[in-house]
């Protein structure tokens, strides 16, 4: 089941978090580069499928 911990994870991960450092919080650097990474690739894939 997806949850908001999960999204907050995967985006995190996007902006490059370490999976393997659970201990460390998740910083709002980390979220920002990961919300735009997401953002380019979402923009990326809507003007890929656009006809």
């Amino acid at each position: 089941m997806l949850t908001v911990a999960w999204a907050v994870e995967a985006i995190a991960r996007l902006g490059g978090y370490l999976e393997h450092r659970r201990n460390t919080p998740i910083g709002i650097g980390v979220l920002w580069r990961g919300w735009l990474k997401l953002y380019d690739k979402s923009e990326g894939w809507q003007l890929a499928t656009e006809t």
